[in-house]
């Protein structure tokens, strides 16, 4: 007991070091206003707190970070409940795994892993600043480009294809048993696996394929992604919270994921993915950490029509062109059961034509888009109604098995929706049975 005594008082150091780091973090990137200057009904919007609330006391996540900007305007941004809820320890002789209660408070400024929000925040606007720079075609075979991804007859798949989760490419594969490094991994995608589907036939969600529109933008750009999307995406935006691999002063903000086996501690500023971490803690696919406040900016840039404070990184037609559908109806309804009441952009995911809000959270328009990520993250953009919301969690701590990612998302996205157009003009979906694993 000792030793638990031990970590318990250096965690509690570092837990006043992260105050005054989240005290001295970025200043808020936008002006405030309250919901009913911008006209949010502000009912709803206490409502989705106090729901949220809820979800975390039923241990549907440790802890949750959500922001509301409207109109360039921040009318929300509040924390619930713990960043971890209690340290592990294993014993060496006989690997019995004790909790003891450990919850320091979540704040606004946590960091997060953000799981397959990378895709969107990271590989999705690099794709595309390449291809408005016209070094990738998007209809282009990507053996164009990595001549070796040709072999077991997967010469026909595209850039688009893979943009849009229609490759053919398997869904996942555990490369994290058996492949040692990112070199090894795109070995494996090129000489091992072969297509699963016809590409373009239908939607099949994919790791794999933003592994390979990662490498992509590598082999292009001559630097491993987390160097391209520092240099021409968070840098410019001011994004200082945003990285593949936080630092040790963004560490002690970074709320914890699952308990790792075989490093014997939880994972803090690793990333949570398995084949992330195979490959270095940098993919197209998962890895990224960041914070409310970036990714608020992130989203007011493509809501700008790719320009934040005068930076530009993509031009008003490359946007339009990210956030146009891309796959015809019989492709969406024959691929992936999870994502049917939602249209296919480049990578993003697109609201359907009756603006369907639940269990994959949405926002209440047509024109609205966003993405989620399974440590329980998830952002959403209505340019109709000129909203971002954001909800941050770490609901795989301390076990994945034990998360709620869908209570938290109908928690905030439902009544956030509510709170923009009115109670009955949402179109809620009907509550599902509860699965463990969501």
């Amino acid at each position: 007991m000792k030793k638990a005594e031990r970590s318990i008082l250096i965690l509690t150091v570092f837990v006043l070091s992260l105050t005054i780091t989240a005290c001295s973090a970025n200043a808020d990137p936008f002006p405030w206003a309250n919901p009913w200057d911008v006209g949010i009904e502000y009912e709803h919007v206490n409502r989705a707190f106090s729901e949220i609330a809820e979800a975390v006391k039923e241990k549907a996540a440790p802890g949750v970070v959500v922001m509301i900007v409207k109109d360039g305007k921040i009318v929300a941004r509040h924390a619930t409940g713990h960043s971890q809820t209690r340290l592990v320890f294993r014993s060496p002789e006989t690997n019995k795994i004790t909790y003891v209660p450990y919850s320091p408070r979540m704040l606004e400024m946590t960091v997060f892993d953000l799981a397959s929000l990378t895709k969107m925040v990271a590989t999705t606007v690099s794709m595309m600043i390449l291809i408005e720079e016209g070094k990738i075609n998007l209809d282009e075979k990507v053996t164009t480009y990595i001549p070796t991804f040709g072999a077991r007859a997967k010469g026909n798949v595209t850039v688009r294809h893979l943009m849009t989760h229609s490759s053919g490419l398997p869904a996942w594969y555990p490369f994290h048993t058996f492949c040692i490094d990112r070199e090894e991994v795109y070995r494996c995608i090129d000489e091992e696996l072969s297509l699963k589907y016809p590409p373009g036939s239908k939607r099949i969600y994919s790791d794999l394929g933003f592994m390979m529109l990662g490498r992509l933008v590598e082999t292009i750009s001559g630097q491993r992604l987390d160097s391209f999307a520092q240099s021409r995406i968070y840098k410019p935006l001011s994004m200082n919270d945003t990285m593949f691999h936080p630092r040790l002063q963004e560490r002690l903000r970074v709320a914890p994921t699952e308990y790792d086996l075989q490093r014997n501690k939880v994972l803090k500023g690793i990333v949570h993915d398995e084949n992330a971490r195979s490959m270095g803690g940098v993919s197209g696919h998962a890895g990224l950490f960041s914070t409310v406040n970036d990714l608020a900016v992130f989203a007011q840039m493509i809501l700008n029509g790719g320009e934040f404070k005068g930076k530009r990184i993509l031009k008003p037609e490359t946007v339009k062109l990210m956030l146009t559908p891309h796959l015809n109806a019989a492709a969406l309804e024959n691929g992936s059961g999870f994502l049917r009441s939602r249209r296919q952009l480049l990578g993003w995911w697109g609201m359907d034509e009756e603006a369907t809000v639940g269990d994959l959270g949405g926002l209440p328009s047509s024109t609205a888009f966003g993405h989620s990520g399974f440590t329980g993250t998830m952002l959403m953009i209505d340019p109709e109604h000129k909203t971002t919301a954001i909800l941050l969690s770490n609901a795989v701590h301390p076990r994945r098995e034990d998360s709620n990612r869908t209570a938290l998302r109908r928690a905030f996205f439902v009544n956030i929706s509510k709170a923009l157009i009115g109670e009955e003009k949402v179109n809620v979906q009907r509550v599902k049975k509860q699965k463990k694993k969501n």
